[in-house]
């Protein structure tokens, strides 16, 4: 902080920066800066930055929420022990191996068939 009350340029500067980014949402600073000077307006951003903080730290709260239940549910799914799954995989795998070919190609030629049929 002395650093910034060494060099008084540097300090305004980096007020009438801050203030120039928080413009878009909040224009009435710069009335402020003509009115009643820089300090004031930069002082009224860091009051008003305190509620959208708050709201902020809120929907953060809401948000890690969420994603604590969800991923507490998904730990607690039969599907996430370790032999319920590996059976799924192992059947799933062994019943593709035996009738993939044949479930694929029943699904692409038989629709055709059974419509060159009824059309013949």
């Amino acid at each position: 902080m002395d650093f910034l009350n060494r060099h008084l340029w540097l300090k305004r500067t980096l007020m009438f920066l801050a203030i120039l980014v928080a413009a878009p949402f909040a224009g009435y600073l710069l009335l402020f800066i003509e009115v009643v000077g820089l300090e004031v307006a930069f002082t009224c951003l860091l009051i008003l930055i305190n509620p959208f903080l708050t709201w902020l730290k809120m929907h953060v709260d809401d948000i890690r929420t969420t994603f604590r239940a969800i991923s507490n549910n998904l730990h607690k799914h039969i599907m996430a022990s370790p032999v319920v799954y590996f059976s799924h995989a192992a059947s799933s795998t062994a019943l593709f191996a035996i009738t993939g070919v044949i479930f694929v190609s029943v699904a692409v030629w038989l629709p055709l068939f059974i419509v060159g049929a009824r059309y013949a």
